[in-house]
């Protein structure tokens, strides 16, 4: 790609993603120490609660000669809301994918580290190996490929029978805890983008219903398709795999119980004590994102449901009519 094409792709990204307006937007240093602090130990709060924080930071910002306009916060929530960086739904808010991109984005810069280039080998070479043993099509070659990894295993384990013990050492245990903690920081980001995605799928589909004329069953055709589509994606799969995992209640109860032994042991020191917090919460925090996909998922099958069977979009009736002409003409103004 050129010069050119690169930097229009680039202008497209800023004019479009909501985490790059978030990270150059003035306030941005206010704004986010905002969204890191209030969902510090819950991930959604309620409208009124993070409203009378707000007000508080500001009263003191003010005070101290750092902020000086005198907007309310409940007008700097709703800016916030309609930015895309928050989200609210039933009085309560949520940061919303942006939001986690461009916090992550800063805690990046503040956790870098130059250490973690074993553990990340590691990982490469592992994903590597997995998936050259799923995509050989020689049955011969994948056997003598699982039949290495059977031989590793089964050293390791004469090893251990023999009483030898090998540890690993202070540093790669330090890289590979603070790579679990990496790992496990974008899982809920994937929840966040299925979020998205089915709020997308809502809004695309009613504009469809809007500005098309179609008839019912296209309609539902479309929402079929969409969300064999939404399941496609890598939020979406993700979001299917953690589900899948939840729901086994062997797997679940192994992955809880094996994290935390890790957060008992004396590793888990190297982690900070906000990343130690995190990961002590963590299955009980993707429990409750993939809830809240689920809820979100539902109430979006639910409205276009009543909204399609109602038939409002196709009725005859004068006021209807000119609703939809309003809506049309907003649909041109905002392609416009």
């Amino acid at each position: 790609m050129s010069f050119s094409g690169t930097e229009a792709r680039y202008e497209r990204l800023l004019s479009e993603q909501a985490a790059w307006r978030l990270l150059r937007a003035d306030s941005a240093p206010m704004v986010l120490a905002f969204l890191a602090e209030i969902f510090v130990d819950e991930s959604e709060v309620a409208y009124s609660q993070a409203r009378t924080v707000l007000d508080a930071e500001l009263v003191a910002a003010r005070a101290r000669g750092r902020w000086e306009a005198d907007t309310s916060a409940g007008v700097y929530l709703n800016t916030w809301i309609r930015a895309g960086w928050l989200r609210e739904m039933d009085d309560r808010l949520t940061r919303t994918d942006a939001a986690e991109v461009a916090l992550r984005f800063c805690r990046s810069l503040d956790e870098r580290t130059s250490g973690t280039t074993a553990s990340l080998l590691r990982i490469v070479q592992d994903a590597v190996r997995d998936l050259a043993v799923s995509i050989n099509p020689d049955p011969a070659e994948r056997i003598d490929m699982l039949a290495g990894r059977k031989r590793e295993i089964e050293r390791e384990i004469a090893d251990l029978e023999a009483g030898i013990v090998k540890e690993l050492g202070a540093a790669e245990q330090r890289e590979r805890i603070r790579e679990i903690y990496q790992l496990a920081s974008v899982l809920t980001g994937d929840f966040r983008r299925v979020e998205d995605e089915i709020r997308t799928l809502d809004k695309d589909l009613r504009v469809q219903i809007i500005a098309g004329g179609q008839t019912r069953g296209e309609v539902l055709d479309s929402v079929m398709e969409r969300e064999a589509l939404l399941a496609g994606t890598d939020a979406g799969s993700a979001f299917d795999g953690f589900f899948q995992l939840l729901c086994d209640a062997n797997r679940s109860t192994e992955f809880r119980e094996q994290l935390r032994s890790i957060m008992d042991a004396p590793v888990a020191r190297q982690l900070t004590p906000r990343q130690r917090r995190f990961l002590d919460q963590l299955v009980r925090e993707l429990g409750r994102e993939s809830d809240r996909v689920l809820r979100v998922r539902r109430r979006t099958e639910e409205g276009l449901r009543a909204y399609i069977e109602s038939g409002a979009a196709l009725e005859n009736r004068a006021v209807d009519r000119l609703i939809v002409a309003l809506e049309q003409k907003a649909i041109e103004l905002r392609e416009a």
